[in-house]
């Protein structure tokens, strides 16, 4: 168990050093997201600062607007960090319901890459 919870520690350090990189590069750099400013392409994750920032003011539908998937990547990756395996009782189960998760958020990707949304985009 305390394996388990000192990985979990380490990989809320990580994404916390990840976030940290993104606020620099958005507050000293200039950039909103550093593969869109060097491709032109947002990545899957454009809009999840602003989304976390909505939630974190209490609003809801900013949140979904800016970021649908701030609502299902929390639990998922308090799950993966500390939650007790296996998950619905089996590893099939829980590769299946990680599995979905990533093609959920590549599917909500590639809708907002095909419609050109403004917060994707940048043209708000």
């Amino acid at each position: 168990m305390r394996g388990r919870v000192r990985q979990g520690i380490c990989g809320l350090l990580v994404i916390g050093a990840l976030f940290t990189g993104a606020y620099v590069c958005a507050s000293l750099l200039g950039w909103g997201c550093p593969l869109q400013h060097f491709t032109g392409i947002p990545c899957p994750g454009c809009g999840m600062s602003r989304a976390l920032f909505a939630l974190l003011r209490l609003d809801f539908g900013a949140a979904l607007r800016c970021h649908p998937m701030i609502y299902v990547l929390p639990p998922v990756v308090l799950y993966t960090l500390f939650g007790k395996k296996p998950l619905l009782g089996s590893k099939t189960r829980e590769r299946v319901l990680l599995w979905g998760t990533l093609g959920l958020w590549a599917a909500v990707w590639i809708v907002r890459l095909i419609v050109r949304d403004p917060l994707v985009w940048g043209t708000v």
